[in-house]
């Protein structure tokens, strides 16, 4: 259960700043290379690498995470949240002792897939972690928290390496690739100290002890409050009704079935790619070279690359207040079309500064490389790890994230290993060509994204399924859609002995109707649902 018997909001704001360290990590990767291979000295010990060598040591990388990320499915099932990420972090602490003491550029890929192995794990199971101790009303709020975060790790690895730059040696370059050690010890250690998921705990038979971290999240240790009751019947419901479908294996998400599963796939997947090909990477991994070729020296680039980290922190902490306000559509809309117009203009101000060598035009380059940052802070940087947490069933959760985790990195991969060659070859028709990519991915956000803003988690699982299911949950799963009707006045109310609120049983999701409608529970005779309740009755909710 941990060392320290956290409770209630210290134990709320404890798991998601363990998130947030998870992500701080995850953005000081995504950074520090920006640096690294800005430096003479790394160039000198990989040989000198030509742009497709460079290219292939910076994103082999992603092909470690993307191994972690698709072998979290399986694993973070078995060990369960806490175990995976304790993993990934000894697993990464490896891969970066080997980058620091690497001599050739073979070692070093060698050594970069092995930390991205770990960060890969690590980067599938936090926001899952998170998504399922958070309640739905500032469900969205943490997760945007905790990838806020990411933006101090890559503000912490450029200014780490601005400071860096005024070493001699290969100390300059070293000492980064081993400082995110740190971190990695940090998240590690922090996993100690807190309880593990309760739906994993349900999903594995131990009931009490699910009951408990209830208790201890929502109910000063009290498993016999209501609000504890009633958020332990809808993790119970939810998770029978996909017992009683068999959703548990890889094969299902791949398969559409009753419940959907391969749209949700598909959804989780396209968010993390939208993310990766909306051009962040070619500014964050290439930001340095992408100032000097706007005119700036070495070192005023490095300032200007720690600089840049500003907009961006401030970009990411917007989401906090607007992500469970304005909802998940209205950001992802806003991102990419925030995102186009700037890579537009940075592409335009790129073209000037090479053919007229206008200063003026270098200066506004700066500016809205530096804009897009704030924007895609603001929406996207988040919005990619929230969304897939959230679609998925408790059974498919870590799997499914596990894959469109994986597409991020299989995005990440392809960026990073083409960008070179586009910054070689293509020059500033690279930035129109992600601006491009912006605006044709408002079509698949306006065709095929749900919003899932203030539903429970278990709502969501029943939102994609088939009428069918709907109905059955409607019979068998009748406290789903209760706990995300607590609000402050419903928590006091409790709190002076009043009781559970009714079940919504999902009329804005499945029928249309946007107040409470009463609804029959009794299902017809012979039907799916009346024999699946006729079981559930008479075997009891731990029947499977």
């Amino acid at each position: 259960m941990g060392i320290f018997n956290l409770k209630g909001p210290a134990l709320m704001k404890a798991s998601t700043l363990l998130a947030a360290i998870g992500f701080l990590l995850f953005g000081y990767d995504q950074g520090v290379m920006s640096g690294v291979i800005a430096n003479d000295l790394f160039k000198e010990t990989m040989g000198n690498p030509d742009s497709a060598l460079m290219g292939a040591i910076v994103a082999l990388y992603e092909i470690g995470c993307m191994a972690g990320a698709l072998a979290t499915g399986r694993v973070g099932d078995l060990l369960g949240r806490r175990k995976t990420i304790r993993f990934g972090c000894l697993i990464l602490c490896i891969g970066a002792i080997l980058q620091t003491a690497s001599v050739n550029a073979g070692m070093m890929i060698a050594a970069r897939i092995i930390t991205g192995v770990g960060n890969g794990m690590n980067t599938a199971t936090i926001p899952v972690y998170q998504a399922e101790l958070s309640p739905p009303k500032n469900r969205g709020a943490h997760v945007a928290f905790e990838a806020s975060l990411l933006t101090v790790g890559v503000g912490i690895a450029y200014w780490l390496e601005f400071g860096l730059y005024f070493v001699p040696g290969e100390f300059a370059w070293r000492f980064p690739l081993a400082f995110q050690m740190v971190f990695a010890i940090v998240l590690g250690l922090a996993s100690f100290i807190l309880p593990e998921s309760p739906r994993w705990l349900q999903a594995h038979g131990h009931e009490d002890g699910c009951k408990e971290v209830l208790a201890r999240l929502w109910s000063d240790c009290d498993t016999t409050h209501p609000r504890c009751i009633a958020e332990w019947e809808e993790i119970r419901d939810g998770i029978e009704l996909e017992r009683r479908e068999g959703v548990s294996s890889y094969g299902e998400l791949f398969k559409k079935g009753k419940m959907n599963n391969r749209y949700r796939v598909l959804l989780g997947m396209g968010g993390q790619i939208i993310q990766q090909f909306g051009g962040i990477n070619v500014i964050s991994y290439y930001l340095t070279d992408i100032f000097e070729t706007a005119g700036f020296s070495q070192m005023m680039a490095m300032l200007l690359a720690g600089v840049d980290a500003i907009p961006y922190f401030l970009g990411a902490i917007t989401p906090i207040y607007t992500i469970d306000r304005v909802g998940r559509r209205f950001l992802m809309y806003a991102g990419l079309i925030g995102q186009a117009a700037t890579l537009f203009i940075v592409g335009g101000c790129q073209y000037l500064v090479e053919t007229t060598g206008n200063k003026a035009a270098s200066s506004a380059e700066i500016a809205f490389v530096m804009i897009y940052n704030f924007v895609f802070g603001a929406a996207w940087l988040g919005l990619a790890w929230l969304y897939p947490s959230e679609i998925f069933s408790t059974g498919l959760r870590a799997k499914g994230n596990s894959m469109s985790t994986a597409a991020n990195w299989i995005g990440n991969f392809i960026v990073a290993m083409i960008a070179p060659v586009l910054f070689e070859y293509a020059t500033y028709w690279t930035f129109l060509l992600f601006g491009i990519l912006n605006v044709i991915f408002l079509i698949p956000i306006y065709l095929w994204y749900p919003e899932t803003n203030g539903k429970s988690l278990e709502e969501i699982e029943v939102l994609f399924a088939s009428k069918e299911i709907q109905e059955d949950a409607k019979s068998i799963a009748s406290h789903i859609g209760s706990t995300s009707m607590y609000g402050e006045k419903q928590d006091t109310e409790s709190k002076l002995g009043g009781s559970r609120p009714v079940s919504r049983r999902f009329p804005s999701n499945f029928s249309g109707n946007h107040g409470i409608a009463p609804v029959n529970d009794r299902p017809a005779v012979d039907s799916a649902a009346a024999n699946i309740k006729s079981d559930y009755d008479e075997k009891g909710p731990n029947y499977k």
